[in-house]
This record gives C-alpha cells, structure tokens and sequence, in this order.
C-alpha cells in the first residue's frame, strides 16, 4: 500500500445532523433525515420528502457586501470541522501555500439559481434580479473559503456529475504524491435545488415511497443536501507531528462509459473497470474488501448496472462483503456523494461497526440481479479494514474509492 495516505480530519453536515458525531450516532441506529419538505410547494406533486439540512449560521459577507450562499457556509463548516481535528497545537503543520484544496460539485452555487428563477417568476424577466448573478461567480467562492480557511495553494473544483466528490479525493491524492502539495482538503457538496428536484422528477427517478437500493420494486432516490470534508496529508507527515491518523486513502479508479447521457452501460463496463483500477492502486484483491459503499440510487438501470460491475470484480466472492448503500440514510447528495460516502466509509473504519441499509431486506432483492447481496439490515459491530466506495455518475463518470484501517500499514511493516 505504497500509494496510501492519512485521512487526518473529517467533516460532515447532512440532512441527519450537522458535524461528524451526530450524523454517526444517528446512521448507527437506523434513522434517515429524509422528511416532508419544507423548501419546496410540493402539494401538487407525488413526491413530498427529501433529505433538507438546517440553515446554516450567518458569516461575514464578501468584500463587496454581497452576502455568502448557505452551501458556502454549510462548507466552510464542514472544512472547520475537519481542520480541526488535523491541527497541532491550533496549527495545520504545513506552509499555508503548500496546502490545497479539491471541490467536488454538480451544482455549486444552486441557491443563487433557484433565487434568480424565483425572481424571474415573480417579477418578470425585464425587472427580474440580475445582480444575484455575483454570488455565482466560483472564483468569488474559491477567494472567500481560501481566505476564511487559511489556505493558499492551488483551488479546483471538479464537476462530472455524481462521481464529482470521489473524483476531488482522487485529485487530491495525485496532488500529494507528486509534491504539487503537502496536503490537501477535499471537499464535496451540494444544496436541495428546485433544479435537482425537476430534473430528477423529469427523468422519473424520484421515488414516491421509499428508496429501496436493488429491491425487486425499487422505483427511483430522494434528493437530499451535503456537505462533507476530509484532510489528506502523507502517513509519515501526520505520525511526526503526533496527528491521528483516522483512515488512510489506499486508492482510486475512474473511468468513463461513453454510453448514454444519463444511462449507465447495461452490462456495468465502467463500474468494473474503476473498481479494478482502485484495487490495483491499493495493491489489493477482491478478497480483501470487508465492505462495498455502493452508488445504489435505487433506479432500475443504475442499480442494475452497478451489481452487474460488482459481479466481474467479485464474482462469487461478493457473498462474503458486506454491502451498504447510504442514501436511503442522507439521500443521493450528487456531486457532494463521493466526498460524503468517503467520510461514512472512514467511520466504519474508526468506529469498527456498521450502520444498516434501510427499506430493504435480503428476501427483497431483485432476482433479477440475481447476486449474494450480504446486505446489512441491523447496525452491528465488525471487522472492517478496507472499505470500497463507489460513485457512478451521469454521462458514464465512474469513480471508486478505498479507505483503509491505519492497522493494515502496520501489519505490512510488520
């Protein structure tokens, strides 16, 4: 595990609870924030929930007076909370230029989206409110949460649909191991949008029950909001400073499909092929995963295709991994999921548990998926040392990660 780096910090706010602790404590015992929403005039509409988050607390404007979107300040939290955990005596050991920053997002800025279209709706297209415009400009949001962070080395943000957040942790693993940076923070997120809302509608992948990942009657997601950060650093960086070392990022794959728009190859090519790419990178076997993350939206092709992707790489070695699909938990939060997904994975490692996938049973799972599925319905205590994340995006953006337990670098050593 050559390539494997310290995951030193993380942050977390979904629509279950704002920080790290309150989210695990919740995942743990079975809840879900998806609830009515509160957002949206949904009355006339078939589907009434999805995963809100709390506003967020005020933070000084930008230096022109133009006030923060929410999602900004939802991130900075979560960036906080993980730098926190990583500083040394209130310091991050590290020249503040040699410090990066990957942004994985669908949307960004959505807020200030869905403000302009209500203004357009409401006043007309000539007398509409063009000057919510400013508060879209990235680079305006890459100078406030560098300057609000303390961080001056290089800003990207990353957005190839859903596979965005696992694609802002891979960046920064190339960043840190070809010396561009020291270390790196990872962020992922996106906001509840009237436009994600649509647009999912449009396609018919919202749910009007619950969401059922691989279930014989699965019928579509709910959109939920997230904000997750993770502080990426070398593993003999964080053990000279004394920082704990929560996880480590063994590898990375990605791939593209080049098949449909919004459909993934049917027989999950790319699926497969991002997976083997990150096993390879981590320099480990099938065998070795105790535990899939899956994509697992709850579509029929996506789910399909995902579990097709799973049996070329595990065959009938999937029945003895655990597998868990978190968004009947906190939503499908886009292009924010791989980053989100990748904290919950590092959780399962730190805490040595699991929490349940919820809404479905073993004896629901399509038969005609036709896999040894070990779903894990109850929240239960287990070994778990490598964990695959999977990100599978529209326009065939596949991304898959692994995140490891620090003891496997020592049993190497050893």
């Amino acid at each position: 595990m050559k390539n494997a780096l310290a995951i030193t910090g993380i942050g977390l706010t979904t629509s279950l609870a704002e920080g790290v602790e309150g989210n695990w404590e919740k995942l743990r015992r079975g809840e879900s924030g998806l609830k009515p929403l509160q957002s949206l005039d949904v009355s006339d509409y078939p589907v009434k929930d999805g995963g809100e988050v709390d506003p967020p607390p005020t933070m000084d404007p930008y230096s022109d007076g133009f006030d923060v979107p929410p999602e900004l300040r939802h991130l900075v939290l979560a960036a906080q909370e993980a730098l926190t955990q990583a500083k040394v005596n209130g310091q991050l050991p590290f020249e503040t230029h040699r410090i990066g920053i990957c942004i994985g997002s669908s949307l960004a800025a959505s807020t200030i989206t869905d403000q302009l279209f209500n203004s357009r709706r409401d006043k007309g297209v000539e007398e509409a409110d063009y000057g919510l415009l400013r508060g879209y400009h990235m680079d305006r949001h890459f100078q406030y949460l560098s300057q609000h962070l303390g961080i001056e080395g290089p800003v990207v943000i990353i957005s190839n649909a859903c596979a965005a957040g696992a694609g802002a942790l891979a960046r920064a693993q190339d960043w840190i191991q070809s010396g561009r940076c020291d270390a790196v923070l990872a962020l992922g997120y996106d906001a509840f949008s009237v436009f994600t809302f649509a647009g999912f509608g449009s396609l018919f992948a919202l749910s009007e029950d619950k969401t059922r990942p691989f279930a014989h009657d699965r019928d579509g997601m709910k959109i939920g909001a997230g904000f997750a950060a993770l502080f990426i650093q070398s593993v003999p960086s964080a053990e000279q400073n004394g920082i704990e070392i929560q996880a480590l990022l063994s590898g990375y794959g990605e791939s593209s499909d080049a098949h449909h728009l919004t459909h993934p190859h049917p027989e999950g090519r790319g699926a497969a092929r991002a997976m083997r790419k990150a096993l390879s990178m981590a320099n480990l076997q099938p065998k070795d995963i105790d535990v899939i993350n899956c994509h697992a939206t709850a579509t029929p092709s996506n789910d399909a295709a995902e579990a097709a992707g799973l049996s070329q790489v595990f065959g009938e070695g999937l029945k003895e991994v655990y597998v868990y699909a978190p968004k009947p938990a906190v939503g499908h939060t886009l292009g924010g999921a791989g980053t989100i997904e990748a904290v919950l994975s590092v959780l399962f490692i730190k805490n040595q548990s699991l929490a349940p996938t919820l809404n479905v049973t073993q004896e629901d799972i399509d038969p005609e998926i036709n896999l040894p599925l070990d779903l894990i319905e109850q929240g239960k205590s287990a070994n778990v040392q490598h964990v695959m994340s999977n990100s599978f995006g529209f326009g065939g953006s596949n991304a898959s990660l692994i995140l490891s337990s620090v003891n496997t670098l020592e049993r190497e050593e050893s």
